[in-house]
């Protein structure tokens, strides 16, 4: 089908985008344009490198954000990403995960969501998974595989990811459990939690 009767349509399949952000050059305002239809929520000026994949368009983008060549969302639960996030090539963010047991492997999944805090940048070849949430402004280095939460200002690296540093002076810290820590405004070998 040709590229100007997708844009007259009101529905796009994520199979039916993807092919049309594979080949034909769309520019930033029509490959947002298309992308809306396939459900996934914009701002309108994210910025997507070919070749993505999704799965369901159970996606929300900020405005600004970037999606580097190579990114993959199995998005079979909603994945959102905070404006200004920058995502390098070859990003895994993986909703869905199948039961350790191998009795019920192949017949039971679970899904949670994922969530990418504004301003944050995820390295390239980053592996996100289930129920992950990625704090505003934070970093997670190339390679890692993010496994828990990551709080905002810090960065993370490695697989599994484990905290580096805190990107900001922190003066406390607020824990997962929701009580607060202080940490030196002069080190930044402070772990949270």
């Amino acid at each position: 089908m040709m590229l100007w009767l997708y844009e007259f349509r009101k529905t796009l399949t994520p199979a039916e985008y993807i092919r049309l952000l594979h080949t034909h050059d769309l520019g930033k305002k029509k490959s947002n344009r298309l992308l809306a239809k396939t459900g996934v929520m914009t701002a309108g000026n994210a910025v997507i490198r070919p070749p993505f994949y999704f799965e369901r368009g159970r996606i929300t983008l900020g405005r600004n954000v970037l999606i580097n060549a190579g990114c993959v969302f199995l998005d079979q639960a909603s994945i959102t990403i905070g404006p200004d996030a920058m995502l390098g090539p070859q990003v895994r963010l993986c909703t869905t995960t199948h039961d350790l047991n191998p009795a019920l492997r192949h017949t039971h999944t679970s899904s949670s969501p994922i969530s990418i805090g504004a301003n944050a940048w995820i390295g390239a070849g980053t592996v996100v998974l289930p129920g992950v949430s990625i704090g505003e402004n934070s970093v997670v280095g190339a390679n890692s595989v993010v496994n828990a939460d990551v709080p905002a200002n810090a960065m993370y690296a490695g697989s599994p990811a484990r905290f580096k540093k805190w990107l900001v002076p922190q003066a406390t810290v607020e824990n997962h459990d929701g009580s607060t820590h202080a940490v030196s405004a002069s080190t930044d070998d402070a772990t949270p939690g």
